[in-house]
């Protein structure tokens, strides 16, 4: 979700993974952190039940005023808005002018909840441990920026926009440590900055090779990119599948983010009836949308309905 291609990636089930491409005390983690757990749905941050209810993307905050879209926000039940705030190692400067200008505060006095999303850096290239040992300063400045800009402007949670970069292509790709190396840098971060217990949750492709492990036994929920209408394979229904028997997610702690958006990938149309359709096929609570500034705009009511027809129990 770094508006860049999500382009289709060979799948890889790295839910064990070890990191073993680094030696065992660079493995060692450098603060505690939530302990492993038999039942890994008991590591859950309490607070992730605000992802049960219906969110929103924002890449540009001047794009979406309070005034004018809270009441379109009300009538899709939308609860959370998540913007923006970090990406590639640099601070959204957009963004946090908005921030200081009040956005954040005029959504909350709406009634929503405001949190950030960012897309920290990882390997600039796969099956390399070089490429892998260059990239963890990198990431953990990254999640101590996530922290630190999420501390200080206010937010109510955080979305960590981990892909390609993140995965592995293969058994032998190191890149997975990354995982780890992020959660734990965050959670220390998080501690400097006053927000230890903050609401947190992980934003990846809908079917992608990570090392969940970090993830789950650290609080985090998923919000799997379910964009079906890029690539076919990106089915929510499939994604969810994927997230809770291949990559080892309780289905409670799984959240499908969806797009109508046209021109990547396949290319394909799917309507909101589509996506609503689909699912109601699986148990899960809560879903988001993926820029409304962008794909939605001010003159679709039809389509906020739509969005509050899904967010209610299927029938």
């Amino acid at each position: 979700m770094k508006l860049i291609s999500r382009l289709l990636i060979p799948l890889a089930i790295i839910a064990g993974f070890s990191g073993n491409a680094l030696s065992a005390q660079d493995a060692k983690p450098d603060a505690p952190l939530s302990p492993a757990v038999k039942d890994s749905d008991s590591s859950r941050n309490p607070g992730n039940v605000l992802f049960e209810s219906t969110g929103v993307f924002v890449n540009a905050a001047s794009a979406l005023p309070a005034n004018r879209y809270a009441p379109l926000f009300r009538r899709a039940k939308i609860t959370w808005l998540t913007l923006q705030v970090d990406n590639g190692g640099n601070p959204r400067a957009d963004n946090l002018e908005a921030l200081d200008s009040g956005w954040l505060v005029a959504w909350k006095n709406e009634g929503f909840k405001v949190g950030f999303w960012g897309a920290p850096r990882g390997v600039a290239r796969h099956n390399d441990n070089k490429a892998l040992e260059q990239a963890r300063p990198l990431v953990e400045a990254d999640a101590a920026l996530a922290a630190r800009l999420t501390g200080k402007y206010g937010g109510d949670f955080y979305i960590a926009d981990c892909e390609d970069s993140f995965q592995g292509y293969d058994p032998t790709d190191p890149a997975p440590f990354l995982n780890r190396v992020f959660v734990e840098s965050f959670q220390r971060a998080a501690i400097t900055n006053g927000i230890a217990n903050i609401p947190r949750a992980l934003s990846s492709e809908g079917r992608v090779g990570l090392d969940m492990k970090p993830w789950l036994t650290n609080g985090w929920d998923a919000l799997p990119q379910a964009y079906w209408n890029s690539y076919a394979v990106y089915q929510p229904s499939k994604c969810v599948d994927f997230y809770v028997h291949e990559a080892g997610w309780p289905i409670n702690r799984v959240h499908p983010t969806i797009g109508t958006f046209t021109g990547e990938g396949e290319n394909r149309k799917v309507t909101l009836k589509e996506y609503a359709a689909d699912l109601r096929t699986r148990p899960t609570k809560g879903f988001s949308y993926y820029l409304p500034e962008s794909y939605l705009g001010l003159k679709n009511p039809e389509a906020y309905e739509e969005l509050a027809r899904m967010s209610e129990p299927a029938k």
